[in-house]
């Protein structure tokens, strides 16, 4: 009964993505994370990510990687940072690559309920960006804005594990929120609204697969307004610990 339920998720997901292609206004995101403690105090974490229509309204593509350290303060609590670099590939300009350079900083917390797992998470940007004011004859410039990102995510068992490193399912749903300030930005602080839902695949406890609809609410700074964008997300969790090595 519970595979059904597995299935029919997955079915529905798909389908309100396929929705969202004939409208237009749609997005696949596919990540790979990484996360490894080397201490018990010290790891670091890395991504690579791919969108496609990573620049509405215009057809795109977008690639990312992020790098960064981690401190742990305790088994529930983190502070990370370090740099990304996002490359937005713009098929309708003359000057179609636009590189962004971010440097990132970021506490997350972890909170155990009875019934789920909550997480806060909150993240300050700083982000150096190549900018296109106008169409293909337009002129080019470079852009500075400042990002503030709050996340909270609720996840819980659907399936349970038979054994401590079972094969597990989980629902996972969150909500981020960001605001931004700086150049190119009209007078708008708000960024952006991602709203998303969907489970969580877990062959055993060092990786997760990740099967997420995605609802954004963005503003686009081209066409001074907020979009709606809807996306499918399938991202691979790689957790590994190096403690009991040494």
């Amino acid at each position: 009964m519970m595979i059904r339920r597995f299935a029919l998720a997955i079915m529905l997901m798909f389908f309100a993505l396929n929705l969202a292609m004939a409208q237009g206004d749609a997005q696949l995101w596919l990540t790979y994370n990484n996360q490894t403690r080397l201490s018990d105090k010290w790891g670091y974490t890395f991504d690579v990510n791919y969108r496609t229509r990573g620049f509405f309204p215009f057809n795109s593509t977008l690639a990312a990687a992020r790098v960064g350290g981690i401190y742990f303060v305790s088994n529930r609590s983190r502070i990370s940072g370090g740099y990304a670099w996002f490359g937005t590939y713009v098929s309708d300009f003359d000057i179609n690559l636009l590189p962004e350079h971010r440097l990132w900083q970021q506490i997350q917390w972890i909170i155990p309920k009875s019934k789920f797992q909550l997480v806060h998470r909150f993240r300050l940007e700083q982000r150096f960006r190549q900018e296109l004011l106008k169409y293909p004859s337009g002129k080019s410039s470079f852009a500075y804005t400042t990002r503030a990102r709050y996340m909270v995510q609720f996840q819980g068992l659907l399936l349970p594990p038979k054994t401590p490193d079972g094969f597990q399912i989980s629902w996972q749903t969150a909500n981020e929120i960001m605001f931004h300030s700086g150049d190119i930005i009209s007078s708008r602080l708000f960024n952006q609204n991602r709203t998303l839902a969907g489970v969580v695949i877990s062959p055993n406890r060092k990786f997760d697969f990740a099967v997420l609809y995605q609802l954004i609410l963005q503003y686009q700074p081209v066409l001074d307004n907020v979009e709606e964008i809807h996306s499918i997300r399938l991202t691979a969790f790689h957790t590994l610990d190096y403690r009991k090595n040494r």
